[in-house]
């Protein structure tokens, strides 16, 4: 899958913040999703679904542009 700066990412939380939707605490070394662009984060149970959306739609991209193959395991 092709990376770019601004991609959303798991990763270990440096400090402690809070969940930018359900404002739950997020503690130094948890993993959490991050999305760069817009300098949000989630915690894992928030951040799942649109997390997800983008990996799919990553993974759609490159097919398109046939760099991905869509029967590889």
């Amino acid at each position: 899958m092709s990376r770019y700066a601004n991609d959303p990412r798991m990763i270990k939380a440096k400090f402690t913040s809070c969940c930018s939707k359900c404002r739950a605490k997020l503690a130094k070394g948890v993993n959490i999703y991050y999305w760069p662009s817009s300098r949000e984060v989630f915690c894992m149970t928030c951040g799942e679904a649109s997390y997800r959306q983008f990996l799919s739609s990553a993974a759609d991209e490159d097919v398109y542009n046939g760099c991905g193959n869509p029967y590889a395991n």
